[in-house]
């Protein structure tokens, strides 16, 4: 896809991780309910700075979800489905205030279930304090679930890997048999995308990115595409070959772009590993859990996706050029 979705956060991060999105994809988006348009000075210098110059994109989820005909039971399913005694530490920890704060508009009547099943508590008519976990988990279901919706469209992206584990877990409650052919993988390439090793000015990374964003989004897509085919390898050590291949044919391109980066007065230059979570080998498995729960809320039944990723995950650790 050539847009991505910011989350969990309603203001996007200033870091350089957040620079290489917004160098990267063509459009970036960040899930802001609606009454902040009338409010834009709850939200972050930075994002308003972004939002100014065109680089961000304000997605209002009240104006998509209702297009997830299972929006509200494909996650109530899901709760539901875990364990009682997992039930019960997340409502001990809801005492103990171990929270995240969710406006209303995304999560639309499931915050009243949530409320009812003792997993969050009512802040006002607009907010939410919601168990952690469970928060976690909404907060990813509700990005990759609008990044599927007509009008939206977008790779969910997150700076934190952690906020993808939700996507993860799930494989593990399958059998050894399931288990090798894992319905999610998590795929890291190395040593990709430079970016600028500090946050860069808005205008600045507007300038840059009207001279070079089509050679940028060019070289992400292809690396996409790579992440797609190795999802399907069941091989480790033909997965790690064919990673080790692709960067070092890419490597004349990744520093022709390092090189346009540091002469475009963006600074110094890093490159920084990239994590994905991708639906693998179609067919030999259903997908489980919080994933399953996206692709449910967007029909009666639940489906069967392809390849492809389903979130891009932080990228991490960076590492000097």
């Amino acid at each position: 896809m050539e847009n991505a979705l910011y989350f969990p956060f309603i203001s996007v991060p200033e870091s350089s991780w957040f620079t290489r999105i917004l160098l990267y994809w063509d459009k970036v988006g960040s899930i802001i309910p609606f009454e902040f348009v009338k409010a834009p000075e709850r939200l972050s210098k930075y994002t308003r700075d972004l939002l100014t110059d065109e680089l961000l994109i304000q997605v209002h989820p009240g104006q998509y979800v209702w297009q997830a005909p299972r929006f509200r039971e494909a996650f109530v399913e899901f709760i539901e489905s875990l364990p009682l005694h997992n039930i019960r530490q997340r409502r001990a920890s809801l005492r103990n205030h171990e929270t995240f704060r969710v406006h209303t508009e995304k999560m639309q009547e499931i915050a009243d279930y949530l409320v009812a099943a003792r997993l969050a508590e009512k802040v006002d008519w607009s907010w939410c304090d919601v168990e952690k976990k469970t928060a976690d988990e909404f907060m990813g279901y509700l990005a990759a679930l609008l990044g599927k919706i007509e009008g939206v469209e977008s790779t969910p992206v997150t700076d934190t890997s952690a906020n993808l584990e939700p996507f993860l877990l799930a494989s593990q409650s399958v059998g050894r048999v399931e288990a090798r052919i894992a319905p999610l993988r998590r795929i890291v390439l190395e040593q990709l995308l430079p970016v600028p090793e500090h946050p860069v000015s808005s205008a600045t990374l507007r300038s840059f990115k009207q001279r070079h964003g089509q050679q940028l989004r060019r070289f992400r897509y292809s690396i996409e595409q790579e992440i797609a085919d190795i999802a399907d390898m069941s091989d480790a050590d033909l997965q790690k070959h064919r990673l080790e291949a692709f960067v070092a044919e890419n490597k004349a391109e990744m520093q022709e772009i390092a090189a346009h980066l540091s002469e475009g007065s963006l600074g110094d230059i890093v490159f920084s590993r990239i994590c994905a979570v991708v639906a693998a080998i179609p067919g030999a498995s259903p997908l489980f859990g919080l994933a399953n729960a996206v692709y449910s809320a967007l029909s009666n039944k639940p489906e069967q996706p392809g390849s492809g990723a389903l979130l891009y995950a932080a990228y991490v650790r960076k590492e000097l050029k």
